[in-house]
């Protein structure tokens, strides 16, 4: 697996860079949001919403585009 660069699209419309760890078959296993100067892991649903300020319905569901 490998971490790509690309960006997240949270369900209220919001628009992270991120990075995301990436399987060979191309599933995505985990994403780092990027938030100012803090990176944001998704580990847990409810604190990764948390920590990005918002609840679990503002983020949930989200898009996102790999860079590379």
């Amino acid at each position: 697996m490998t971490w790509k660069n690309g960006k997240i699209k949270l369900d209220d419309g919001t628009v992270y860079p991120a990075e995301l760890l990436v399987k060979e078959d191309g599933e995505v296993w985990n994403i780092r949001v990027h938030k100012g100067n803090n990176v944001v892991e998704e580990i847990d649903a409810e604190s990764f919403a948390s920590r990005l300020g918002k609840n679990s319905d503002q983020v949930y569901p989200f898009t996102y585009e790999i860079d590379d």
